[in-house]
């Protein structure tokens, strides 16, 4: 696994933002396809799409935060230069409500299935325990049902889109997945440092029958 750089763009949305400040919510939008770059079209719901990209060029395990007030809104995701007036949208949310002071996580990624859609995930963001760190693993990726070991102990079986999330100590632990109920490895072993009263998201991604599974972590404080 591969620590992916957050790049963290704080967004003035102008209408699209119709909270106040103290109300607003994090938003963390993660681009879970390999190989495609796209533009993100975000505009209030039933409004018209932009005639220019929320969030131009974005790139394969490449993880953009919006800060944005409560509000819903229509998320068109284009292949990168397609005409957002005149193309078909690679994936689309129509109608996505973002609360007041909550944290989420948009993921376009494929289905179980395959074709690319698109996840919404609301992350536990309550404070971690000193010494420990809490682990949310999600399954994003066309492959078939995964389990998560620490330390060579089974954790988490998921299928696609489902997640689970849990508390480990603030250590380094070697984290793999496996095939459930087995020992037959899906990835190699990755050991892992994890920081005290950090939150970590795991991310498979891509498609196993393609050969391009792959990972994205994220770690927020």
């Amino acid at each position: 696994m591969r620590m992916i750089r957050m790049c963290v763009l704080v967004l003035l949305f102008g209408t699209l933002s119709a909270g106040a400040a103290d109300a607003a919510s994090r938003v963390y939008v993660i681009h879970g396809i390999p190989g495609v770059t796209v533009d993100v079209y975000a505009s209030p719901a039933g409004g018209a799409i932009p005639t220019t990209p929320t969030i131009p060029g974005f790139q394969p395990k490449q993880i953009v935060g919006v800060t944005v007030g409560p509000a819903t809104f229509d998320i068109r995701i284009f292949a990168a230069g397609a005409n957002p007036q005149t193309a078909t949208p690679v994936i689309q949310v129509l109608g996505a409500t973002i609360p007041d002071n909550v944290e989420l996580s948009i993921v376009a990624h494929l289905s179980g299935a395959g074709a690319p859609t698109a996840t919404v995930y609301r992350n536990d963001n309550t404070p971690v325990a000193p010494g420990w760190a809490r682990v949310s693993v999600r399954h994003t990726a066309h492959a078939p049902a995964v389990a998560l070991t620490a330390g060579g102990l089974p954790k988490l079986a998921l299928t696609n889109p489902l997640f689970g999330d849990l508390e480990v100590p603030a250590t380094t632990i070697p984290l793999q997945l496996v095939v459930p109920f087995s020992s037959t490895a899906i990835t190699p072993t990755a050991s892992l440092n994890f920081a005290s009263g950090t939150r970590y998201f795991v991310y498979a991604i891509g498609s196993a029958a393609g050969g391009t599974f792959d990972f994205i972590l994220q770690a927020v404080r």
